[in-house]
């Protein structure tokens, strides 16, 4: 496989957990809103984690 692909794939993964922590540690989003986050995550890869991240920093931003 080529070295720029397994680059791609792993800055994509390190997103991913990057936003799952970030998802996780927040104390103010109930464990069913975090479960929906974290689904959002995983399952729509880089946009998923866009999204979460976003609505942390609106909700940060109240």
């Amino acid at each position: 496989m080529s070295d720029i692909v397994l680059y791609g794939l792993g800055g994509l993964i390190f997103y991913q957990a990057y936003a799952t922590i970030r998802v996780v540690r927040h104390k103010s989003y109930a464990a069913e809103k975090k479960r929906q986050q974290l689904l959002i995550i995983w399952l729509v890869p880089f946009i998923g984690a866009a999204i979460a991240l976003a609505g942390l920093a609106e909700h940060r931003d109240r």
